[in-house]
């Protein structure tokens, strides 16, 4: 009884990394096409929907157009964003479910801020 408490308590640690973990009970199609596409699962938005995330291989790249990378070219910033038009550095997107508030790079410049949620 003991091993089997051991094992529920790995499969709950476990389940809570970023890489795809397959628990007890059969798997959606949906989750196995997500780990077979180098996915994980991950809770995204406002309301916190599992979905399938993919990580760019360039997240986090200096870039300055959307051309630098496999995403978006997003403004670098811990403040308030930036005005459209204004001179910004930019990292290439972490993964392809971008959340939140950003502003994207086009040629150095703001070109939009916008939120998404």
């Amino acid at each position: 009884m003991r091993i089997i408490g051991l094992v529920s308590l790995l499969l709950l640690l476990t389940s809570c990394s970023q890489s795809m973990q397959l628990t007890a009970g059969t798997p959606t199609p949906e989750t196995v096409s997500c780990a077979r596409t180098g996915g994980f699962l991950a809770q995204r938005g406002r309301r916190g929907n599992l979905m399938c995330v993919h990580p760019f291989v360039d997240a986090g790249k200096s870039c300055s157009s959307k051309s630098d990378c496999k995403g978006r070219c997003i403004a670098k910033t811990d403040g308030p964003l930036p005005e459209a038009g204004a001179s910004a550095a930019g990292m290439c997107q972490a993964d392809d479910r971008l959340f939140g508030c950003f502003a994207e790079i086009d040629k150095g410049k703001v070109k939009s801020s916008m939120c998404i949620d």
